[in-house]
């Protein structure tokens, strides 16, 4: 129970359970609904921490120094789950304590009631306070073993600052805090700032006093306490900044290639802003395993999730290396662009993570051009236009109405969606106006706060193009994608494209395709390098005069645009002749990925987008095989049928099977990267989807020989290896893999084991392998991997879903406590109305009870829906393409009639 103790002149006299404080005190006034009152802001703060990791709970006190605008005798907080002990407060420079108690109100507030009416002004404000440390979820203070040893660590955004501090938990609220931790003697305790002062107490414990921050909102503040390896990795940047790998004990020689490439990255970023980067240090903290996020941007005290950041030398892949390159440019980008300037609230936290999106891949293509991070951009602008063709879908720029909201503003509309709208329009301004305009917005809001309408004119100022505010804006205020209809048209005077613009749906949705856009078209007639010509398409038609005489072709999307392409006529097919060999890599995947799309919306058969999979299956650049890949893939869970499925494994065989095979397993002296990328891509799908029994033969040979000897298969096929020999395995292979989680000792290993044991479809093996995420013997944060895995297959996914139903109460102790949040999601992969309503009455009560729920169950209710349409829609024309395939049909590109 939380308590109240009433502060000086009462201090020590007594302590009240809340509800009688209510009594005595009166009846107290209403909470705020999500927003603290504009009366009180904080000036500073001082916060000291008494934080034992092997201890579930801490105590804390908090020195607010406050400004008051207006005559009050409340000040309101954000707090949670805090037992305050003692509250005072004493007006800044003055000496008399002021009389005042502090209650919890509602579920993440804190009342502090002064015993008289207090005049504007200053005053400090003091609270002592116990508060948990968590052990499940990652979020607030919470604590993990790694080895023998415990750790605590912090993790604030959104809203979890609050879990640790009675403060002003917005991020709007930004002011310096200065931080003391006092941490048993054998820990090293590490923040956003530089340790000024390091001292033994007479416990024998140690007090760290930090120096003060730069100015910053409550959910970037971070620490850790434990015994951890520190290594250094240099400096980096104008000012020489020092940056370290702080890790858990023993682990130092894993941080080689985050040690590596971090500085360099640092330093690119640096040439883009003309900004030094502006913190005293960069710390990356490792944290054993974190849920929910992967990393954190918290300003000089980055923290990551130890697979992305630590791997054994020996371990240390390609798709490692990349991904944490990845990762490190965008939290790093963060440091200026979220942390040095600010959202002013949630509702623009697209400003923050959509910049840092598009910044990393900018940033790690120039650092390193070699891995084509351009083509990547293309792949995630698609996955992005598949999550907004949702009706459910966010807008990007989404009011907030409640901390609902505030968890789902994390989501791929944030990140991939916004990342590609601030590509689309850097292509049409010019990438040194607009790097110049991010220039001018970041020196107009330093160490403050902005808002997407400070960012939008900041653009439109540096390049003097008024036009930029509401064209951003109409991607920014509503959701959804544009799909242009482009018409070449070569008759009655110059050559010109005829555009008409509606929003994109996939057959069966309940939307209207009457929104529209201002959208930046850019069309190109030649070859890669030829310029582009670029309209502003307002209306909801529109056109594009094209140079010279009428073309052969013409691309419709050459700058990178979110929107999707309709080709009218015989357009589609002069623009995919000889295999896309006039197009970019990334027009290609871009050009394929929206026939796909077509093929969903039913305004192109879904024939042709199959028929666009053999020329281009041996296309010399990676990410375009992969893209036709994803296009062969889609049917064959939903479309394909029993009788014609022997077809389409001859179909997969007979487009990918010699190339795979070709690969093989295993890499070859004078690899290139993208051969090896390649390789994982391409074998495990063949082995898989085609008729490769060699394929599959070798997988269970190498995984039986890598659970002897983990030098037997190269460390970047490894988790495919176990992927194919698991679909293909047998019970004997089921125990044998699941002896080797249960004496793993690397939390990578062993939850990759788990993941596996999900994967097997002998359905003698699945109820055993289910049975797993309820065995005390596994921590059920990554044993639920199990049931994930079983989800994903049509074969196994009914037993998963009854098998949850059965045991959601079993399983949901078990885990953080917003986890079950996203269990709606798993079942997305049904296409019936059965399941759909089944899965509606089974969560409509429960989905409410977690932050996020709601909007995981309509994502998941509108995606059942529309699978049942497309399966209706395309069934039989993916039946009568594999069933005329061997007659090498020809490819048809026209639209549908009537389309």
């Amino acid at each position: 129970m939380k308590r109240t103790l009433l502060s000086p002149p009462f201090k020590g006299i007594l302590l009240l359970p809340l509800a009688i404080a209510f009594a005595v005190l009166g009846e107290s006034p209403q909470p705020p609904k999500l927003r603290l009152p504009a009366g009180a802001a904080p000036v500073r703060y001082a916060a000291e921490l008494w934080l034992d990791p092997s201890k579930e709970t801490f105590k804390g006190k908090m020195e607010i120094r406050i400004s008051l605008k207006g005559e009050s005798d409340t000040l309101w907080l954000n707090g949670k789950e805090l037992t305050i002990e003692s509250a005072s407060a004493i007006a800044a420079g003055g000496k008399d304590a002021i009389p005042a108690e502090a209650t919890a109100a509602g579920t993440d507030y804190v009342r502090i009631h002064f015993q008289r009416n207090l005049p504007p002004g200053d005053y400090d404000v003091t609270l002592t306070y116990t508060g948990r440390v968590e052990s499940k979820d990652t979020e607030g203070i919470f604590r993990q073993k790694d080895g023998a040893d415990w750790y605590a660590f912090s993790h604030f955004e959104a809203i979890y600052a609050r879990r640790a501090f009675p403060c002003f938990d917005e991020p709007s609220y930004k002011t310096p805090w200065q931080l003391t931790i006092h941490a048993p003697k054998s820990a090293i305790a590490v923040s956003n700032t530089p340790v000024a002062s390091e001292a033994v107490e007479a416990d024998g414990g140690k007090r760290f006093v930090f120096a003060p921050t730069k100015p910053l909102p409550s959910y970037l503040v971070a620490f850790g306490v434990g015994p951890f390896d520190v290594v250094n990795a240099g400096t980096a940047g104008r000012n020489k900044v020092p940056i370290r790998m702080i890790v858990p004990k023993g682990r130092a020689a894993d941080a080689r290639w985050a040690a590596a490439s971090t500085g360099p990255l640092l330093e690119q970023l640096e040439k883009y802003f003309d900004i030094p980067y502006p913190y005293e240090k960069l710390d990356h903290l490792v944290i054993p395993q974190t849920v929910g996020f992967g990393a954190m941007e918290n300003a000089g005290l980055v923290t990551y999730s130890s697979g992305l950041l630590l791997a054994k030398p020996a371990h240390e892949t390609i798709r490692f290396r990349r991904a944490y390159a990845s990762v490190c440019a965008h939290e790093t980008a963060h440091q200026w662009f979220g942390d040095f300037v600010t959202t002013e609230w949630w509702n623009d936290i697209w400003l923050n993570e959509a910049f840092a999106t598009w910044m990393a891949s900018k940033i790690v293509d120039r650092w390193k051009p070699e891995w084509s991070w351009a083509v990547q951009r293309a792949s995630a602008r698609t996955g992005a236009m598949d999550q907004d063709s949702l009706v459910t879908a966010r807008r990007i720029r989404q009011p907030i109405s409640g901390n609902d909201d505030i968890v789902s503003a994390f989501d791929g509309i944030t990140y991939q969606k916004g990342a590609a709208v601030i590509e689309m329009f850097e292509g049409w301004v010019g990438e040194e106006g607009f790097r110049q305009g991010i220039q001018r917005y970041l020196k107009a809001h330093a160490w403050g706060n902005a808002t997407a309408d400070d960012f939008v004119s900041a653009i439109a100022e540096a390049t003097q193009n008024p036009a930029v505010v509401p064209a951003f804006r109409s991607f920014l205020d509503q959701p959804g994608v544009p799909l242009v209809t482009a018409e070449l048209v070569c008759t009655g005077g110059a050559p010109r494209l005829l555009l008409s613009q509606k929003r994109y749906l996939p057959t069966g949705s309940t939307g209207s395709t009457k929104e529209t856009w201002q959208v930046p078209v850019c069309a190109r007639v030649g070859d890669p390098g030829s310029a582009k010509v670029c309209t502003l398409l307002t209306q909801a038609s529109g056109e594009l005069a094209l140079p010279g005489a009428c073309p052969v072709r013409v691309l419709a999307n050459a700058g990178a645009g979110y929107y999707r392409v309709l080709y009218a006529g015989n357009l589609l097919g002069k623009v995919l002749a000889d295999a896309g060999k006039h197009l970019t890599p990334s027009e290609r995947v871009a050009t394929l990925s929206d026939v796909s799309a077509l093929a969903r919306s039913g305004d192109v058969p879904m024939a042709t987008a199959l028929s666009l999979v053999p020329p281009f299956a041996n296309d010399p650049d990676r990410p375009v095989v992969e893209a036709v890949q994803k296009i062969a893939a889609a049917p064959r869970d939903l479309l394909v049928t029993d009788a014609m499925r022997p077809r389409y494994r001859r179909f997969v065989s007979d487009t990918f099977g010699a190339r795979a095979r070709a690969l093989g397993w295993k890499a070859r002296p004078g690899d290139d990267e993208d051969t090896q990328l390649l390789r994982a891509a391409l074998v495990p799908f063949a082995a898989n989807e085609g008729d490769e029994p060699a394929l599959v033969a070798d997988a269970m040979r190498l995984a039986n020989a890598w659970m002897k000897d983990r030098s037997a298969v190269d460390p970047l096929m490894v988790p495919d290896v176990l992927d194919v020999a698991a679909r293909h395995g047998d019970m004997e292979l089921f125990q044998s893999f699941l002896a080797e989680a249960r004496k793993a000792t690397d939390r990578r290993e062993r939850t990759r084991f788990l993941a596996t044991l999900g994967l097997f479809r002998d359905p003698s093996i699945v109820p055993a392998a289910l049975r797993v995420t309820l065995a005390d013997e596994f921590d059920a944060r990554e044993s639920i991997a199990i049931l994930r895995e079983e989800f994903t297959s049509r074969e196994t996914r009914g037993e998963a879903w009854v098998f949850l139903k059965a045991n959601f109460d079993r399983i949901v102790p078990r885990l953080p406590r917003e986890s079950p949040a996203r269990f709606p999601s798993m079942a997305a992969g049904f296409s019936d109305g059965e399941h759909r309503a089944d899965v509606e009455m089974f969560f409509k009560d429960r989905a409410p009870k977690y932050m996020g729920g709601p909007r995981y169950l309509a994502q998941t209710l509108e995606q059942i829906q529309l699978h049942a349409a497309l399966k209706a829609a395309q069934e039989e024309s993916v039946s009568d393409f594999l069933s005329h395939y061997e007659a090498k049909p020809t490819i048809d590109v026209r639209p549908q009639a009537g389309m």
